[in-house]
This record gives structure tokens, C-alpha cells and sequence, in this order.
């Protein structure tokens, strides 16, 4: 763990991270670089919160490992940032990558795929990811004229790359994000079944909320209610909540639950808001009606914060206060944005949920 709210990057983060620096081919990379590098490896949370505290721990990783050199602790060549982030790094000639990138002129394109090789003129793409567009692109060309039985994505990805995990990581990254190539392209989907959910009708709005005391004292309290309102309750497990928009989508197949709307609650501090702002975003790209549940937050808000919220530095409070007032939650959540104070979901505990009309689905909100 980075720190005790941030998961530390996974093992395929690190080695893409590993390679991309490698693949950069210079002595020293700067902190601009790093970043730059950073968000093609770390596809779960590129631009999150944690990104920082993650290529932190990355770098620290790397650095024991041998892969690079950072500066002397005691030098002004770090930042100020809760977790610092030096300047450049150095990377030893022995570790560096010798070998040429590849040049995509070298390669029989398969039609759909023919935009990579101007793609890589353009963007210059480490040779990982490079070797990567290349075996995608075999596959392509051995199956054309052939109807590839649809499968799992990670059992695509073994007949591709010899690696369950590889394709789901591409997946999340620039070879994928202009809709060019696709899952539907290789014959395969991701799969369901991530959600951790309490069903409790077959029709109706479903609530998520960001922490798991918090769905388990909510099922309780609604499988105990004659009207529980809800359909279902689901735990959104704050930034990779919007990881499970493909669950979300089809619960009737999954569930038999018939979904009229979303409703989503979470903690008030920076980090919820911003948790709050990737469902939103992912529920409406996929086309589904969400809001806020409004009685929820006011609730949080209403009670004693814990103290100050360490995530509020300048650079994310601004943004966060805007997407608060975006989203459309009561003035007593904006209060504490813009204090630097939080309050966690568990602060309304199961004892005030047992009354479940006031933040039942009806309520006049």
C-alpha cells in the first residue's frame, strides 16, 4: 500500500512502467516525462487522486530494484508534494534499451487496423505497446476469412499474448481510446459479475454508495423495511466505482433487475467528490439515468467531520468545489469543501439508516 487509502500500483503497472522508461531511451527523465509515462502504465487510475502517491511508490520500487537512480533525499532536487516526487531520475546505460523501436513500415496491416502505423508515427508509442499493436495485428490477419468464436477477454488475451491479464490493461489505454480498435474487433467482451450487491426487489431505482460499512448497514436496514424503495444496494468502493458501469448495465441479465435510475452517495471530502464525478461521467456515457442521493450527502455533511481533509491541496479542492456544484449537492457538502474539512459515510451509521424513509427513493429531496 502507498498509504492506507491508496492501493499500491498492480505488478502489470509496474513492469509497463519499467519497460516504457526503458523503451524512453535516455540517461535522465525528467519529472514532465515521468508523468507522460506514468499515465500510459497505470491505466486504473490515470488521472485520479492517487496517481501521485502511485508513481511515488513506483519509482521507490523501481529504484530498489536497480531499474533507476533518484537523487540524494537530502537534495533540493524533490518536490513538496505530500508524497515528493523528485525532479528527474537517472536511468544506468546498462539498463537502457538498446535495441531500435519498431518501425510499423515493416508490418502487413490488417485494413481495420491500418491507421496504427501513422498512429505510431505521430505519437511515438514505446516499444511495448508497439509489439503489442503488432501481435493484435497478427492475430487480425490469421483469423480474416474465419468467424473467431466470441470469448472472455483474458482468454482472448492468452490466444494473443500468451498473457490472461495483458489485453484487459491495452484495454484501458491509447491503442483502444479513439474507437478504433475494439473488444468487438477481437471477438471478445469483458467480464460481468464485479458487482458486490444486496438485491432486494426486481424493479426499481438502484443506490451505490462508496463504502462497505455503508452497504452493509443499508441492505440491512432496507430488507427490514415493509418499503424498502430500492431494488438493490451495491458497493461502489470509491475511484473503481466506475469500473462497474458494465455490471451496471446489465443487471437484468445478471441480476433480474429491472433498473429505472441510479442513485449514488459517498463521502464528503475531495476524493468522493472526484469518485462522484467518474460515475457520473461513466453512467452517462453508458447511457444510464443517475443522480445524486441528495438526502444522503446532507446527511454526511450534517455530521461531525473528522477533522482536515488531507487530499485538498489547491490543485484539486478548485475542481472538486465545481464538480460538487455541478452535480448538484446540498450547500452543506460545499461548506466543507471549501474549509478542507471531511466527514465520512460512516459517520450516518446503522443506527440513523434503520429509519429508512428519510433517504428512501420517495422522499421529497
Amino acid at each position: 500500500m502507498t498509504d492506507q487509502n491508496v492501493p499500491a500500483p498492480s505488478s502489470e503497472a509496474l513492469r509497463a512502467f519499467e519497460q516504457a522508461l526503458l523503451d524512453h531511451g535516455k540517461a535522465r527523465v525528467t519529472r514532465a516525462d515521468l508523468w507522460l509515462l506514468w499515465k500510459t502504465a497505470d491505466l486504473a487510475l490515470p488521472a485520479s487522486w492517487a496517481a501521485r502517491p502511485r508513481l511515488a511508490h513506483a519509482l521507490t520500487h523501481l529504484a530498489d530494484e536497480g531499474v533507476i537512480e533518484l537523487p540524494s533525499r537530502s537534495g533540493s532536487l524533490w518536490d513538496h508534494g505530500l508524497f515528493p516526487l523528485p525532479e528527474r531520475i537517472t536511468v544506468p546505460a546498462n539498463r537502457r534499451t538498446a535495441a531500435r523501436l519498431l518501425d510499423p513500415a515493416h508490418e502487413p496491416w490488417a485494413p481495420a487496423l491500418s491507421w496504427i502505423p501513422a498512429w505510431m508515427r505521430e505519437n511515438r508509442p514505446p516499444q511495448q505497446l508497439r509489439l503489442d499493436a503488432v501481435a493484435v495485428n497478427r492475430w487480425i490477419l490469421a483469423t480474416t476469412g474465419l468467424t473467431p468464436a466470441r470469448v472472455a477477454r483474458e482468454e482472448r488475451s492468452l490466444h494473443i499474448f500468451n498473457d490472461e491479464k495483458r489485453l484487459a490493461h491495452l484495454a484501458q489505454g491509447p491503442l483502444f481510446s479513439g474507437g478504433r480498435l475494439t473488444l468487438d474487433l477481437l471477438a471478445c467482451e469483458a467480464p460481468l459479475g464485479g458487482l458486490r450487491i444486496a438485491k432486494l426487489r426486481d424493479a426499481g431505482p438502484v443506490l451505490i454508495v462508496e463504502n462497505k460499512s455503508t452497504f452493509d448497514s443499508c441492505w440491512r436496514s432496507l430488507r427490514a423495511s415493509p418499503d424498502p424503495g430500492y431494488a438493490a444496494v451495491i458497493f461502489g468502493g470509491g475511484d473503481s466505482v466506475a469500473s462497474l458501469i458494465d455490471d451496471l448495465v446489465h443487471l437484468a441479465e445478471l441480476h433480474q433487475i429491472v433498473v429505472t435510475e441510479l442513485h449514488y452517495a459517498g463521502d464528503v471530502d475531495i476524493a468522493g467528490i472526484e469518485a462522484a464525478a467518474l460515475f457520473a461521467d461513466a453512467a452517462n456515457t453508458a447511457g444510464l439515468s443517475s443522480r445524486m442521493s441528495i438526502p444522503l450527502w446532507n446527511a454526511v455533511a450534517r455530521a461531525e467531520p473528522t477533522g482536515d481533509d488531507l487530499t485538498a491541496s489547491p490543485a484539486r479542492k478548485t475542481p472538486a468545489i465545481s464538480t460538487a456544484r455541478e452535480l448538484d449537492l446540498p450547500d452543506t457538502v460545499i461548506t466543507h469543501l471549501l474549509a478542507g474539512r471531511r466527514v465520512p459515510q460512516e459517520r450516518v451509521d446503522r443506527t440513523q439508516l434503520a429509519d429508512v424513509q428519510w433517504w428512501h427513493p420517495d422522499a421529497a429531496w
